[in-house]
């Protein structure tokens, strides 16, 4: 195409038995621009959860569906504009998309004995928390939501449905922790989406998740001018989290949730420190900096090859798109007020001692980490239980079972 297109974006088919999905989440807001390969929204099925990426470059005019509807497949999602053919999509007339008939929700599989009062919000449960609940013989409105924005996900079902294991009691009582949505904080010059492998296993363990890029990072668009703003910008946006959740940071995003925490005690039901920094003096301070220097392809190769084999083995074309994320200097100042050369400048301990006794708190090294110590972990607070994996600086990534497992049994 040669000139801008107006596309009604249908749900696509995700699966081979795929019939109908929920909206988890728009990631791209109305009004704003995307590229080809970007992640518009997250999808939820009845077995997992994936990103629907773009198929060309273009703007997001409009979206026909908020989060948690569950939309059939075709049916239109959204309007776009664009430049570029989308396979299986054709272009359609302004007017012929502003009549096409909005998607129906379907009827609660278990009737409430009365309509929602005026200003309550719509139950919001994934299909399989539906069928679940229906053949368990319990009432939706009934269950708390431990998913994104309250929503009931499967494992909330099942730990109500009689001769699950424990007492009623005491499954409702584990809601709080064990099965609280685990939001994942990503590291220094990292981005949401190095959580993805991590965030499958969980969905398999039956634990909601979810990973936005930091300021200074990816898709977010405040800056960081120093490590302050990036507990700043956390802490705000845990007191708007509907439900307490499992925090879990990665090298300076432990800093970052264990300061957070601090702040928001009460919004965090249990605290994970993976590869964490600020717990001794010592840190690869080169790799920090040269991170920060808008490294190219091949300087990037080398500096990957100290976090861990997957790092390592990431081809010419991953190395050259990060390269081109890392321009424009987003990450100086963070470097600057993270270390002084190879000395940090970051305390996570102080946080993790004035936490003591308000929430559970999980800490996880790598053996053969070539950024931050592993002797590290001897710094921590006595009621911190510490775990140590065999791979390098980037567990979620080079022992990702082993890391889901021990979160999936906090």
């Amino acid at each position: 195409m040669s000139e801008f297109t107006r596309l009604a974006l249908p749900m696509p088919r995700l699966g081979e038995t795929m019939e109908e999905a929920t909206v988890a989440e728009w990631l791209v807001a109305p009004g704003q621009s995307f590229k080809r390969g970007d992640p518009l929204l997250e999808v939820e099925t009845d077995k997992t959860m994936v990103e629907y990426p773009a198929l060309g470059n273009g703007t997001l005019l409009a979206t026909l569906v908020a989060p948690g509807d569950v939309v059939s497949v075709g049916t239109p999602i959204a309007e776009i504009e664009t430049a570029d053919p989308w396979d299986g999509i054709n272009g359609e007339d302004p007017a012929e998309a502003e009549a096409a008939p909005a998607p129906q929700t379907p009827a609660p599989d278990t009737p409430p004995p009365s309509g929602p009062a005026p200003g309550t919000a719509r139950l919001r449960a994934t299909p399989l928390a539906r069928r679940l609940a229906r053949e368990g013989g319990l009432d939706l409105d009934q269950i708390p939501g431990t998913g994104r924005r309250g929503r009931i996900e499967a494992g909330d079902v099942r730990a109500l449905i009689p001769g699950a294991g424990a007492p009623a009691a005491q499954r409702v009582a584990r809601q709080a922790g064990a099965t609280a949505p685990v939001y994942c904080v990503h590291g220094y010059a990292g981005l949401g989406a190095n959580w993805a492998a991590l965030r499958a296993e969980l969905q398999r363990a039956g634990l909601s998740s979810s990973a936005p890029d930091l300021p200074g990072h990816g898709r977010n668009p405040v800056e960081a001018g120093a490590v302050a703003d990036l507990v700043d910008w956390l802490a705000d946006d845990l007191a708007r989290q509907p439900a307490p959740v499992h925090l879990l940071g990665h090298s300076l995003g432990a800093y970052v949730v264990a300061e957070a925490a601090r702040r928001q005690p009460g919004q965090v039901a249990r605290l994970t420190l993976l590869a964490p920094a600020g717990c001794g003096l010592e840190i690869h301070g080169g790799f920090l900096t040269s991170m920060a220097a808008a490294p190219g392809p091949g300087e990037l190769a080398h500096l990957m090859r100290l976090l861990g084999p997957k790092a390592a083995a990431l081809d010419s074309a991953a190395l050259t798109a990060m390269a081109q994320e890392l321009r424009g200097q987003r990450l100086s100042g963070l470097a600057t007020s993270m270390a002084r050369g190879d000395t940090q400048r970051i305390d996570t301990l102080g946080p993790l001692r004035a936490l003591a006794g308000q929430m559970p708190v999980t800490a996880i090294f790598g053996l053969a980490d070539r950024i931050i110590p592993r002797a590290h972990a001897f710094h921590l607070p006595p009621h911190v239980a510490c775990h140590m994996v065999e791979t390098g600086h980037m567990p979620h990534w080079d022992a990702t079972a082993d890391v889901a497992a021990i979160l999936a049994a906090s």
